[in-house]
């Protein structure tokens, strides 16, 4: 039986949790001048930061603001651009359709995620599908391999003057290290730590 990620009490089918993941941290960070809950989820014995885990962040009104799956591990394809454009609009508009219809869509990048299994780093190929939002913000979903999300991001801050990020990056494990001290500042377009 899978598990999913359950957004206002309701699950949501297009974001999974592997099944042998259990919950590994649940703090409170600020984003955007607000304060988010963070919720970690890892194979109980390997909770290593950049190592299979699954990172999901709420509002303090419980939306849905980030989902990042960094354990898939698949030679499936990913699907065509207009089929991931396709699932990208349908997961935003299942999440919060009063935000979808101020969304406007920009582009897909073809990127790659990784993540480290034992001493093999996984790449996993993603088609980025990037939305401008009225508000200012930038919005995607990342579609990886047979359609599945491997990210959603929503009310991204640019800094336009530093031409990197302004939103803190608490999904990222790197850019974590980066703002515990215990790795480099990240080059842009990644936030400052």
């Amino acid at each position: 039986m899978s598990k999913y990620v359950v957004v206002q009490g309701k699950p949501i089918t297009d974001l999974e949790i592997p099944d042998n993941f259990v919950q590994v941290a649940d703090d409170w960070r600020p984003r955007n001048k607000e304060q988010v809950r963070v919720v970690r989820y890892a194979l109980p014995k390997d909770t290593a930061l950049n190592h299979p885990h699954v990172t999901v962040i709420y509002g303090q009104d419980q939306r849905l603001i980030s989902y990042n799956n960094f354990a898939v591990d698949s030679a499936t394809p990913v699907p065509n651009t207009k089929a991931a454009i396709a699932i990208a609009q349908e997961l935003f508009a299942k999440l919060d359709t009063a935000y979808t219809r101020n969304l406007s869509y920009i582009r897909v990048d073809k990127l790659s995620r990784q993540f480290l299994a034992g001493t093999k780093t996984v790449a996993t190929p993603i088609d980025w599908v990037k939305f401008a939002h009225r508000n200012g913000t930038y919005n995607w979903v990342s579609v990886g391999p047979g359609g599945q999300v491997i990210e959603l991001e929503r009310e991204s801050q640019w800094d336009y003057f530093g031409n990197r990020r302004a939103t803190e990056e608490w999904n990222y494990d790197n850019w974590v290290l980066a703002r515990r001290g215990e790795g480099p500042q990240l080059a842009a377009p990644e936030a400052l730590a």
